[in-house]
C-alpha cells in the first residue's frame, strides 16, 4: 500500500528545482489524505486508493527525480524497451487480477492500457486505464498523465484524498530483468500473463543435521565435554533466552552454518520470534540479495542491509527447527532437526515522512473542525478518547505531533506523538498513535492507550468476558497480551509495563491442587475461599467483606508459604487459574476479591491485585481507583 506524496515537500527538497520551503500551518484548513496501494488497478493503480487496494502512483520518478508532469522523457532505442512488452498481471487486495497492456512503437513510444473488472472509485464498475510515456534510464518506464475512465460512462471518483487525476499523475514501473517482473514506484508487483510465480514451491526435510544418527550426537557430545573444537560450535548456552531479544542480532552458528552449508545461501537475516516446542526450537530466517541493501528500510537494524531475493518487496522465507537431542541444558550440543519453505514475507513499503506528515495533519485539522476525523482511522470507523474536545466540552483550537524515526520492519508502522491545545493553551490532551496499512492496503490510525490531559493520564474503558464486565484504567496502567497472561477468561493489566505489578481479572478461577493440577471450579465464592486456605503451598488470610460493582463479595491476602511447592514450568506458586494460572513469586504479595457473579458467563469472578511486598501497599493504592470502577452488565 501507498499514500500520497507531499508535493510541495518534494519539490523544495529537489536539486535541480528552485522553491521556497512550504510552510507547515496548523490552522485548521480542509483536510487532505493520503492512501496506499493495494493494487486493484482501478482501485489503486488507477485510483491510487489505499482502501480500495489499488497502486499508487507518486510525483516522482522511481530515480528520486521529479517527474515532468506535461512532457514526455527523451527517446530511448526501442530495443531498450522490448523487455517491457506485452501483458502484465497483478493480484488485488480483493482477489481480482488486474491486467496491463505495454506496447512499444517504432519511435520509442510506449503505451499502456489497463483493465479491471471491478474498480471501486466506478461503485464496481469495470474500468480503462490509458498513458503514454517513454523509458528513462534501462529498466524505468514513467507515464506523466495516465487517463482513467468507468466503462459504464459514470465519472471515477478518489474515496479520499486529492482528485484522482492527481494521483494518478507519474505512474512508474521498474524492470527487473532476473525475475522478469515490474514493480510499480511503490512496490506492486506485476508477472507477466501465464508466469510461473517466482516463489519456491514448498519443502519440507526432516533429517538431522551436522550429524545424521543420534548415535553420532552422543558421540560429538562427548566430544564437546573434552573442549573438542571440531564440535563446540554447536554450544549455545543462551540459544532460548536471546533469540526473542531485539538487540541479540547475532546468528546462532548453528542457524548460520546450516545456512550457508546446506542451503547455499550467502546472506541471510533472522525474523524475531521463535516458535517454541515441547523440546524443540523453530526459527525464520529471511535469504538477502547478496551485497545490496533494503532501500525501503535503510536503518534498521536486521533488515537495512538485506534486500529481498524474489522481486523488490518478498523475501525467500525457511523456518529450521533445532534440538538437544543428548543432553537439554546450556552444556547440550544443538542439531537441526528439520528445515521448511514458508510463504515468502512480503514486506510494505514504508510511508515517508512526508507521506505520514499528510495523513497526521489530516486527522488533526478535522478534530479541530470538528467533524471527519473517523475516516483516518484503519477501517475507516475508529475513535480515539477526546476526539474533538476536552473533558470539560473545550474545542481544540491549535495541534502539534512528532513522528517516530523508526519503520518498523516489515510493516512500515510509524508511531506518532500528538498534543492538542484547547482554551489558548491551558489544557494540552497528548496521545499516542501508530499509523499502519490494514488488509485492505490502506493506510489509517491506530489508537495506543496513552492519552494525557495536562498530564495526567486519562482513564480508558475496558471489558470483559464480551462486554459483561467493564472497568476503567489510566496510564501507567496498560493491558497485556503477552502469551501467558491473555486469554478469553482472563485479562491482565500491567503497572508501568512490570509483570511483578499487575491486576489480573479472572472468570471461573479454579484452585490449583496436588501437583499444580487444577482442581474442579468451586460452587461460589466462600468455596474458594476455603480452598486456597487449605493449601499447604499459600498462606491466605481469613476472608474479610467488600463491596465489589455493589456485591458482597469476599476480599483475602495471600503468599506463597515459605515451606510450599512451587510449580516445576513457571517457577511461581499458583493461587488461582483459568484457562491460565496467575500465581505469586516468592516475596510477592496477592490481594484477592472474590464476587459471586451475577451473569450467567462465570460463576465466580476473581480480581487479584499482584506485587512485591515492598510495593504492595502503593500498587492497591494504584489499582484502587480500578477495583472500584468495575460494573457487572448482566441485564
Amino acid at each position: 500500500m501507498t499514500q500520497l506524496r507531499d508535493y510541495g515537500r518534494q519539490i523544495e527538497s529537489d536539486p535541480i528545482l528552485r522553491a521556497e520551503a512550504p510552510i507547515v500551518d496548523v490552522a485548521p484548513r480542509p483536510a487532505q489524505t493520503r492512501l496506499g496501494r493495494g493494487l486493484a488497478w482501478a482501485v489503486g493503480v488507477f485510483a491510487a486508493i489505499l482502501a480500495i487496494g489499488g497502486l499508487y502512483f507518486a510525483f516522482r520518478g522511481g530515480d528520486g527525480r521529479v517527474v515532468d508532469q506535461t512532457t514526455v522523457p527523451t527517446t530511448t532505442p526501442v530495443f531498450e524497451l522490448e523487455p517491457m512488452e506485452g501483458t502484465w498481471v497483478t493480484t488485488d487486495a480483493d482477489g481480482s487480477t488486474p491486467t496491463m497492456t505495454v506496447q512499444v512503437s517504432e519511435d520509442g513510444i510506449v503505451e499502456i492500457t489497463g483493465l479491471d473488472d471491478n474498480a471501486s472509485v466506478c461503485s464496481g464498475a469495470p474500468s480503462t486505464m490509458t498513458g503514454t510515456g517513454r523509458l528513462e534510464g534501462d529498466t524505468l518506464l514513467v507515464i506523466p498523465a495516465p487517463v482513467l475512465t468507468c466503462d459504464d460512462g459514470s465519472e471515477p471518483q478518489a474515496l479520499t484524498g486529492p482528485p484522482l487525476e492527481e494521483q494518478l499523475r507519474g505512474l512508474t514501473f521498474t524492470h527487473h530483468p532476473e525475475s522478469d517482473t515490474l514493480t510499480d514506484n511503490f512496490g506492486s508487483v506485476w508477472s507477466r500473463e501465464g508466469a510461473e510465480d517466482p516463489s519456491p514451491g514448498p519443502t519440507v526435510v526432516s533429517g538431522m543435521w551436522p550429524q545424521s544418527s543420534l548415535e553420532e550426537v552422543r558421540e560429538a557430545q562427548a566430544l564437546a565435554d573434552d573442549g573438542d573444537p571440531s564440535v563446540i560450535w554447536q554450544l549455545e548456552p543462551d540459544l532460548e533466552a536471546n533469540l526473542d531479544t531485539s538487540d541479540y542480532l547475532d546468528d546462532p552458528e548453528i542457524f548460520a552454518r546450516f545456512l550457508q552449508e546446506e542451503l547455499g545461501w550467502e546472506a541471510f537475516s533472522r525474523v524475531l520470534g521463535a516458535e517454541y516446542g515441547e523440546e524443540t526450537i523453530a526459527v525464520r530466517y529471511i535469504r538477502c540479495a547478496p551485497g545490496e541493501s533494503n532501500p525501503f528500510y535503510p536503518d534498521d537494524p536486521r533488515a537495512g542491509g538485506c534486500a529481498p531475493t524474489i522481486d523488490q518487496l518478498r523475501y525467500e522465507t525457511v523456518a529450521v527447527t533445532v534440538t538437544q537431542p543428548v543432553r537439554r541444558d546450556p552444556s547440550g550440543l544443538w542439531v537441526v532437526t528439520r528445515w521448511e519453505n514458508l510463504e515468502p514475507i512480503e514486506q510494505v513499503v514504508p510511508p515517508t515522512d512526508a507521506e505520514a506528515t499528510a495523513i497526521v495533519e489530516g486527522f488533526l485539522r478535522a478534530r479541530i473542525d470538528g467533524e471527519g476525523a473517523e475516516q483516518y482511522f484503519g477501517g475507516g470507523d475508529g475513535a480515539a478518547p477526546l476526539l474533538y474536545a476536552t473533558t470539560s466540552g473545550a474545542s481544540y483550537d491549535r495541534f502539534e505531533f512528532e513522528l517516530g524515526n523508526d519503520r518498523n520492519w516489515p510493516d512500515g508502522v510509524v508511531r506518532v506523538e500528538v498534543r492538542l491545545f484547547a482554551e489558548s493553551g491551558q489544557t494540552v490532551v497528548e496521545q499516542s498513535f501508530s499509523l499502519e496499512r490494514d488488509e485492505t492496503g490502506r493506510w489509517g490510525l491506530e489508537t495506543l492507550p496513552e492519552t494525557f490531559e495536562n498530564g495526567q493520564g486519562l482513564p480508558l474503558s475496558y471489558d470483559f468476558l464480551d462486554g459483561e464486565v467493564t472497568f476503567l484504567a489510566a496510564q501507567p496502567w496498560d493491558h497485556s497480551f503477552a502469551g501467558w497472561e491473555f486469554s478469553p477468561t482472563m485479562m491482565t493489566l500491567l503497572f508501568g509495563g512490570n509483570h511483578e505489578e499487575r491486576l489480573v481479572v479472572l472468570a471461573d478461577p479454579r484452585p490449583i491442587g496436588t501437583g499444580c493440577v487444577q482442581d474442579p471450579a468451586p460452587v461460589d465464592a466462600e468455596a474458594l475461599a476455603s480452598s486456597l486456605r487449605s493449601d499447604p503451598d499459600l498462606e491466605a488470610t481469613e476472608p474479610v467483606t467488600a463491596r465489589i460493582a455493589g456485591i458482597e463479595s469476599l476480599q483475602m491476602d495471600v503468599v506463597a508459604a515459605t515451606s510450599g511447592n512451587l510449580c516445576a514450568e513457571v517457577g511461581v506458586a499458583e493461587v488461582v487459574a483459568g484457562g491460565t494460572a496467575t500465581g505469586l513469586e516468592s516475596g510477592q504479595r496477592m490481594r484477592l476479591y472474590l464476587v459471586d457473579y451475577p451473569g450467567a458467563s462465570a460463576g465466580v469472578i476473581a480480581i487479584a491485585i499482584v506485587a512485591p511486598a515492598d510495593r504492595f501497599e502503593a500498587v492497591l493504592e494504584e489499582a484502587a481507583a480500578i477495583v472500584d470502577s468495575l460494573e457487572f452488565h448482566t441485564g
